[in-house]
């Protein structure tokens, strides 16, 4: 059995919320508006229930804030959050028009042709080879013209803007004034994009907290030019530079705000809490499959069906169990039949909100109230996590808890584009790759040596798993504290006499 280690046990590296806003930050101005968007379920807990906003109520003067999401249905969810003083608004339904959808396609293959990022040509091909359409061959001969002409990236997205309908957030705008919008996405999200586009349409500034690791370099939709962004790390800055045209002056690393909660080492529950929630025993090893959901990898009850069966027979060394932790976008019936209550336990813990029509159900998942701390304790008190290439790889790699990623496919020969094989060849995923932080299964039988391996000798790699998190993290805690200060930093200066806009 692994001893917790890593973040659950050393003194964590944050920052005082009380002493975010020192004096030189003040102003005597009377305080301003904030428009923030929350467009899916683990932005709620990332931008809501954590140090961000927390910090950012901090501030003198109070800025106010009016939260705009899809969840200002949800009626727990509002009394919970209004209660710090704020508004919401109902984020609108996206339906693109047929002009704002083509243009936003050329503008996704010009980034593919500017930038030749591997992993945004596999998302791009992997989406020919899923959907299939009438119309398809004409609109790639068209995108292919229309990328060949001399028009810039700059001057297509002043094309997208144009073609965006943003009439059903005039409203909120005129209600609400806001001095700043902050999105959690950049754009990346289609939910998003009007609202980015309105505020420009506007003349509202426009701040992404980027609270993915992979946005900026791997997705086959560009990130739009918002005037501001926070992201993780310095790869991440350079990218934004690099690859989206942003000034180096308006983009700030302020660490990644969704580990936040790791650094909350008391709040933290036990190995023994978390087993007994669970009903398995802590004397024994966990091993915990963190699903995929089936867009990325279509067959993860197989590999289940595999770490099951390894579980009942042994072969995962120490007598180990297995937690099966279905991710928030994965179906739980799926799985269902795996939990026997002894070997192998299965658990969803998510909540599922109240949410407007427009956004998929798998959407609306949040972790809830502790949801972020309970994951935490899976991190910390497993003996080894199995995943497919995700954020939870560096997430483990936080408390030295050995990862496995899953590396094969249960049909031969498949494409690379089709292959969960893509990932390792994705930009934002090399720095695993590269340090060896995680363990790559390139079969079922490696798979089940890999984990058993680190049952028993949960000691290797570590030094690997330390360089994985210094190469992604940058900060350990903090991070939501300097995204707030970002914010009410930008406030002041784009208030200021000739501040940017």
């Amino acid at each position: 059995m692994r001893a917790a280690s890593g973040l659950a046990a050393r003194a964590p590296d944050v920052l005082e919320e009380e002493a975010l806003f020192p004096a030189d930050l003040t102003d005597p101005q009377p305080a301003r508006t904030v428009l923030l968007s929350v467009p899916t379920g683990h932005h709620v807990e990332d931008l809501l229930r954590g140090p961000f906003l927390r910090s950012l109520l901090a501030a003198q003067p109070r800025p106010r804030v009016v939260v705009v999401s899809p969840f200002a249905l949800d009626e727990r969810l509002t009394a919970e959050v209004t209660s710090s003083g704020m508004d919401w608004e109902p984020l609108p339904e996206d339906r693109p028009r047929l002009a704002a959808r083509v243009v936003d396609s050329i503008l996704s293959e010009k980034f593919l042709l500017t930038t030749r990022l591997r992993a945004v040509r596999l998302q791009r091909d992997r989406a020919r080879l899923l959907d299939e359409w009438r119309g398809r061959r004409a609109l790639t001969a068209l995108k292919a013209a229309c990328c060949r002409l001399p028009v810039s990236r700059a001057a297509w997205f002043r094309a997208a803007e144009a073609v965006t309908d943003v009439s059903a957030y005039r409203v909120i705008f005129d209600r609400h004034r806001p001095d700043l919008v902050v999105t959690a996405t950049a754009g990346f999200l289609p939910i998003e994009a009007p609202l980015i586009y309105a505020a420009k349409r506007f003349g509202v500034p426009q701040m992404g907290v980027d609270l993915g690791w992979d946005n900026l370099s791997s997705k086959y939709h560009t990130v739009l030019p918002v005037d501001y962004l926070a992201v993780w790390n310095e790869t991440m800055r350079d990218e934004a530079i690099r690859y989206h045209g942003f000034s180096p002056d308006r983009v700030q690393v302020t660490g990644a705000v969704p580990f936040d909660v790791y650094t909350e080492t008391s709040a933290i529950p036990t190995r023994a809490q978390l087993f007994s929630s669970i009903g398995a025993d802590p004397t024994r090893p966990l091993v915990t499959l963190a699903t995929a959901p089936a867009l990325v990898y279509p067959t993860t009850d197989r590999v289940t069906q595999f770490l099951a069966t390894a579980a009942h027979d042994g072969a995962l060394g120490a007598d180990a169990q297995l937690l099966v932790r279905v991710h928030p976008r994965d179906t739980f019936e799926s799985y269902a039949r795996f939990h026997d209550g002894q070997r192998v336990f299965v658990e969803k813990p998510f909540q599922r909100l109240e949410r407007s029509p427009g956004l998929p159900e798998l959407d609306a998942f949040t972790p809830g109230a502790n949801g972020r701390l309970r994951l935490a304790a899976t991190l910390a008190h497993s003996d080894v996590i199995v995943n497919f290439a995700s954020t939870t790889t560096v997430e483990a790699a936080l408390f030295d808890t050995p990862v496995v990623n899953i590396g094969f496919d249960a049909a031969p020969d498949l494409p690379l584009p089709l292959s969960i094989g893509r990932y390792y060849q994705y930009e934002h995923y090399q720095p695993v790759v590269e340090t060896g932080g995680a363990r790559v299964a390139t079969s079922g039988d490696d798979l089940v040596a890999a984990v058993r391996e680190y049952v028993l000798h949960p000691g290797v790699d570590a030094d690997a798993r330390r360089e994985l998190v210094r190469r992604c993290c940058t900060f350990t805690g903090g991070a939501g504290v300097r995204a707030a200060r970002w914010v009410v930093e930008t406030l002041a200066k784009t208030a200021a006499p000739g501040g940017a806009s």
